[in-house]
């Protein structure tokens, strides 16, 4: 992770927060997003690194660092910061940690990360409010750890039609009441592929493969001709599941 020390692009999920704890209107819209692709065999030792990392934050009380950790089921590890503009790209994160741990030190930190992956990637994704779906009152989905996200990738000539069925999903679930919602997030700087990216929240896979089947039993012929409109549009569909790490997340105290 020696690109945190650099300061150029560690501002990082929530898929997600992104990769994302609870996603409300009243939340940042645009975030960074970190990924390391651990090796398998090297999980519990990044794991064990990622933790040295936020204690040493919180060690040294660092104000201007804020991430929350998510780990995907291949392996991946993700990282996501909300920030109000591109500007705040060019802030270094690792200063401060730099200054007051030495700069020893936190290289050792961040060479045992780096010993566990052979790849990392940096963009940024954007919360859609207009799009997202939350029946239910801020904080509802605290505790709600576990994530499911769904992918549904686009052709650029297709963008228009895929915004407006997207709307058009969301008037679905308000006109049938759906009890539970989900999160959409938007492609931005860095991504390779245009995407929308819906991200569930519950306490397991088990709480949203019944939310799932209660769905299914509200929802109309008429409705699922709704949910082919976006399927027909998408060029490629990809779901994960992940769960946020608070025990590697960290935000600073006020």
């Amino acid at each position: 992770m020696k690109i945190l020390k650099k300061g150029i692009f560690f501002y990082t999920l929530a898929l997600c927060v992104v990769f994302s704890a609870t996603a409300q209107d009243n939340q940042p819209t645009m975030f960074t997003v970190h990924t390391d692709n651990v090796k398998f065999d090297k999980i519990m030792q990044y794991e064990e690194a990622a933790k040295e990392l936020k204690s040493s934050f919180e060690k040294h009380d660092i104000k201007d660092a804020n991430w929350t950790a998510l780990s995907i089921e291949d392996g991946r590890f993700v990282y996501v910061t909300p920030i109000k503009n591109m500007g705040e790209l060019d802030k270094n994160m690792m200063g401060d940690l730099y200054e007051k741990m030495g700069e020893e030190k936190a290289d050792a930190l961040f060479n045992k990360m780096d010993e566990c992956y052979d790849s990392h990637s940096n963009y940024i994704v954007h919360y859609l409010p207009s799009m997202s779906y939350h029946p239910g009152p801020e904080g509802a989905d605290e505790g709600k750890n576990h994530r499911e996200y769904h992918f549904l990738y686009y052709a650029p000539k297709n963008g228009k039609a895929m915004k407006e069925g997207m709307q058009e999903v969301k008037a679905m679930f308000e006109k049938r009441n759906i009890k539970n919602g989900y999160s959409v997030y938007h492609s931005g700087f860095g991504c390779e592929e245009s995407y929308y990216m819906v991200s569930i929240a519950a306490k397991d896979n088990l709480e949203i493969a019944q939310n799932g089947k209660q769905n299914d039993e509200i929802f109309t012929d008429e409705d699922q001709a709704t949910f082919f409109k976006v399927i027909q549009l998408t060029t490629r569909y990809d779901k994960i599941e992940g769960r946020v790490r608070p025990d590697l997340s960290y935000h600073p105290k006020q």
